[in-house]
């Protein structure tokens, strides 16, 4: 800690108190004012009135309670006339669903081969991945549609493939030599 020198001078240290009397008269007391009414004072509801002098065509009224209007439990007539017109009236235009103009199936096709959705979905598969949910249910409604198309339209694939792996093991030597029985070429049959 830092040493503080002691000063020379001399002085009060702090303020005398004064006697009780003396600090009493010295005293200011706040000039007492009349409070604002913020209202009615508590209990007034349940205090009895006071009459007050009775004008001729007026009945006594309690003031705790509010409107003495009757409420209708039942719909009022005019309500109902109300309700039953609208139910009458029509709109002047009517609203249809719009008829998509089937393509044809040439360019339904193409669609379908340019459908990215559906192309992601086919390299899932591929991937041996298994679908489920909507993924399911779209890929296999876009797939039967492609077969239809392509038997309508006479590109069948399982005609093609057919006539492609016939031609294809005709010129591959390989294939030749996994077809060839080999029990008949040794036992000379």
């Amino acid at each position: 800690m830092t040493r503080i020198k002691k000063s020379r001078t001399t002085g009060p240290i702090g303020s005398r108190h004064k006697p009780a009397a003396e600090a009493r008269q010295t005293r200011e007391r706040p000039v007492e004012t009349k409070k604002k009414g913020a209202g009615l004072k508590s209990g007034s509801r349940n205090a009895p009135q006071q009459e007050k002098p009775q004008h001729s065509g007026q009945a006594n009224k309690d003031p705790r309670h509010g409107s003495k209007k009757p409420i209708a439990l039942h719909g009022n007539e005019t309500e109902q006339q109300l309700l039953q017109q609208m139910a009458d009236f029509k709109p002047k235009a009517q609203l249809a669903k719009v008829k998509i103009a089937p393509l044809a199936p040439e360019q339904e096709l193409a669609a379908l081969e340019q459908d990215e959705k559906l192309l992601a979905l086919v390299e899932r598969v591929e991937n041996g991945e298994i679908l489920t949910g909507k993924d399911a249910k779209y890929f296999n409604s876009k797939t039967a549609r492609h077969a239809e198309l392509l038997t309508l339209l006479g590109l069948d694939d399982a005609e093609v493939s057919d006539e492609t792996e016939q031609h294809d093991e005709e010129l591959d030597p390989l294939a030749q030599f996994e077809r060839t029985d080999w029990r008949k070429d040794l036992l000379g049959e």
